[in-house]
């Protein structure tokens, strides 16, 4: 990863390659995502999960998450529709590293389980909360999945 920031940095690079130079930065930076998210866990089944919240740009934020999941899908031969409803903020108050895992784990989850048709990510903005939709016409969560999958964020 280091190696690819430098890269990104070299103005010597002509332009179509520092795209795939990023490309690789993204992809990089969320593999190292899971891995913390994987650790993540263990802090919130600990009750010792904290948040870092701060300044994030997020047109710019999203711009990216959206850019790494259009190529996946794409890569996969499936439709990803970004669509943001009303105006979104310049700045929020976020836990960045938080919000990209989230974001990459509904997203990834999308487009790894959607074998055929469109992945569609809408996000609004109201009020200071940011309202996201993920809709895909990959098979779902049974219902007895379903009730579990927020288990670990609840006190018992």
């Amino acid at each position: 990863m280091g190696y690819a920031k430098l890269l990104d940095n070299d103005s010597s690079i002509p332009l179509h390659r520092k795209h795939a130079i990023r490309v690789v930065r993204r992809t990089g930076e969320h593999l190292l995502s899971l891995i913390e998210g994987t650790l993540d866990i263990a802090r919130i089944e600990s009750g010792k999960l904290t948040f870092d919240i701060k300044p994030l740009k997020f047109p710019e934020f999203i711009s990216q998450i959206v850019s790494t999941f259009k190529l996946q899908a794409r890569n996969r031969s499936l439709d990803f529709k970004y669509e943001a409803i009303g105006e979104l903020p310049a700045v929020i108050k976020a836990d960045q590293k938080r919000l990209t895992q989230i974001l990459i784990n509904i997203l990834g989850n999308a487009v790894k389980f959607t074998k055929a048709g469109t992945i569609n990510f809408r996000l609004r903005y109201v009020r200071e909360i940011a309202y996201i939709e993920i809709q895909d016409t990959g098979p779902g969560i049974t219902g007895a999945k379903y009730n579990k999958i927020f288990e670990p964020f609840f006190t018992r």
